[in-house]
């Protein structure tokens, strides 16, 4: 049988849809040819076609902005209908949907992720009429990457349904420099082989596969607050040059100097108020917008870090998120002279989760309000946790306390929500550094798949993930769990846990699914968080050494199960005994911690982070090592662990 694929028109993303289709068709039925044919319109007097396309005779749902929402509609019966979509990136979404229907899955980025069953397609029907619960479905470049890391993400985002990808910085160099170069200091900005202009040409690389799928593109953030004055904001590096007093005089004026933050421009605000900042900031970012109309979203971030506003006498007449309103609103006046559409994201921020008191943004319409809870507890959801009982503290400037608790930061949501009743979505990070707190990283998927299911009850319409591009070990869970719940936020986590466990490894999946399920609950998220009172605690000693005998009796079952013929299924048998040892390693040192022996506390980070440097040849594609050791050494850092010396 010859199935023909009829693509509408030569966009990239519909043609790369109508090459994946071909590419998987012919793995799935050998027995078929598979041609793609080219046509400018859809012809409805050929009947014997599989048409690739928008076209209105196509139905699809109702649908708020067709270039932003991602409707679909395939109606497809022995090789022949259509798969359509709102825009050219939502046929390709289709695309893989319709694959999805027909057995494929994608547990990880890579050909050696996919699971593609060999079946008889002639007599296959699909029929798919749905449109995401959430617009916002993208992932935001953090941790160590390489271009293969990016690229290979990118092109699985659509595979699962997800529609878009953030760059951080307008060169996001840091990132890069983690993983093509040992980075001794993190403030440190050495020359080396990997340079500002190798990260130039990956990003711009990049850039042409997010658009070769017709992802939503968002771009910049962090830098704002030195790239316009002639400092490069490549990532939180110390700035060692001798400070130009045309630029100082911009600083926030802190503790009566105004100079770098921590000698970091990145973590530096600006004196608010002055009206040359706001010029030299908003000309800045119209000349972004003119010269690079492929972002779809612009980032305008003020500094990183917190209790590091300005105290000049006119800064203190205002919360910083009323002069921030002012800079927006500045923007919006310098783009609508020159007629630009550029969509313009604001950021909802340490500092700035207290809103204005004055201002507001006079053109709603063009701005995007992007929610940052970064000092949020991944320990309860945004279902367990969204009423907030009491008043709200005061700003206090350069003296707050960032709130843990998701309900007081949701409480500063809907203060911003009062005045601003437009386009928004989650920025959150829950695979940033969290999730390596969970051995198990099944709560911590639940936790994720919750909150991406109750968005739309805090009045947030979907998420930008700022998270490690590699964050597919143990599993891709909680990867798959959260695409799933921003298209679909009535799905049960159950049946994408269950299916993705039995993609992922076969006909022993229940029991691996129980595997992760006990180190979710035994090794203790909250206990590694430092949420507890106490870090020294007999019984969960007990706890512990009971998970390593779980840990190792699994371990031996893994071992019996690595001989496979396929290669998908091989490596997460491969990833899943790597494991296992990570696991004994990590509960050693939990052990350690709970029996109060700092000197053992000491020994076992050092050897999780020598396991995570000794295994990051067979575990690079789906491990951020960085990130890992990173997180380590944070906790050991924390007050509760740090008691232990007295």
């Amino acid at each position: 049988m010859l199935v023909k694929i009829a693509k509408i028109g030569d966009n990239a993303p519909i043609s790369l849809a109508c090459y994946e289709l071909k590419k998987y068709l012919s793995k799935i039925d050998k027995n078929n040819d598979y041609a793609i044919l080219t046509y400018d319109l859809y012809d409805e007097s050929l009947k014997d076609m599989l048409w690739v396309g928008t076209d209105e005779a196509f139905p699809l749902p109702a649908l708020e902005d067709k270039e932003l929402d991602d409707g679909i509609s395939i109606d497809v019966k022995n090789c022949v209908g259509y798969i359509s979509g709102a825009n050219d990136r939502a046929v390709l979404i289709a695309a893989y949907r319709f694959l999805r229907e027909l057995g494929c899955a994608f547990i990880r980025p890579g050909t050696d992720g996919e699971i593609i069953p060999v079946t008889d397609i002639t007599n296959a029907e699909v029929k798919v009429f749905e449109k995401p619960d959430y617009r916002h479905r993208a992932i935001c470049i953090e941790g160590a990457v390489s271009f293969d890391d990016v690229c290979d993400l990118v092109e699985w985002l659509p595979k699962v349904g997800m529609n878009g990808f953030y760059n951080q910085f307008r060169v996001p160099y840091v990132f890069y420099l983690r993983r093509y170069t040992v980075v001794e200091d993190e403030y440190e900005l050495r020359p080396g082989s990997f340079t500002v202009d190798d990260a130039r040409g990956i990003t711009a690389e990049v850039v042409k596969q997010i658009k070769k799928r017709g992802l939503l593109y968002h771009s910049v953030g962090h830098g704002w607050t030195c790239e316009p004055f002639g400092i490069e904001g490549l990532g939180w590096f110390k700035y060692n040059k001798p400070l130009d007093e045309n630029i100082r005089k911009h600083l926030a004026l802190v503790n009566g100097k105004r100079d770098f933050h921590g000698g970091v421009p990145l973590d530096t605000n600006l004196c608010y108020s002055s009206p040359e900042v706001q010029s030299i900031m908003t000309d800045a970012i119209l000349e972004y917008a003119e010269e690079h109309p492929e972002t779809d979203y612009i980032h305008v971030w003020l500094a990183d870090g917190t209790n590091n506003q300005c105290e000049c006498e006119e800064c203190k007449k205002l919360r910083p998120a009323d002069y921030y309103v002012r800079l927006l609103n500045l923007i919006d006046e310098k783009l609508s002279a020159k007629g630009l559409k550029s969509r313009i994201v604001f950021l909802i921020y340490v500092d700035l989760l207290w809103g204005p008191i004055k201002e507001k943004l006079n053109n709603p319409d063009r701005f995007v309000l992007m929610f940052a809870p970064i000092t949020r507890t991944y320990s309860k959801s945004m279902a367990e946790d969204t009423d907030f009982e009491g008043e709200l503290v005061d700003y206090n400037r350069n003296k707050n306390e960032m709130p843990a608790s998701v309900a007081e930061n949701v409480a500063h949501l809907r203060n911003w929500q009062k005045d601003f009743g437009g386009d928004s979505f989650d920025f959150d990070y829950h695979f940033m550094w969290d999730y390596f707190k969970d051995l198990g990283n099944y709560t911590a998927a639940r936790v994720l798949f919750e909150d991406m299911k109750n968005l739309d009850k805090i009045g947030l319409n979907g998420m930008v993930s700022c998270q490690c591009v590699r964050a597919f070990f143990p599993h891709g869970l909680g990867m798959n769990a959260m695409a799933a719940a921003l298209w679909n936020k009535n799905a049960s986590f159950d049946k994408v846990a269950s299916d993705y466990f039995a993609h992922a490894y076969g006909e022993n999946g229940n029991e691996v699914a129980e595997y992760f399920k006990t180190l979710s609950d035994l090794a203790d998220p909250v206990f590694v968080r430092g949420e507890r009172e106490n870090i020294v605690d007999p019984e969960l000693v007990k706890k512990f050494t009971e998970c390593k005998k779980a840990v190792a009796e699994f371990a031996g079952f893994v071992k019996t199960k690595l001989d496979w013929e396929d290669d998908t299924l091989a490596l997460s048998y491969k990833y899943l005994y790597l494991q296992t040892e990570l696991a004994d390693l990590y509960l050693d040192w939990e052990i350690a911690l709970a029996s109060g022996d700092l000197e053992a506390v000491k020994n076992k980070v050092d050897a999780l982070i020598d396991f995570a440097t000794k295994t990051e040849g067979d575990l690079h594609r789906v491990f951020d090592a960085y990130e890992f050791k990173t997180t380590l050494l944070h906790r050991m850092n924390a007050p509760l662990v740090k008691k232990l010396e007295k």
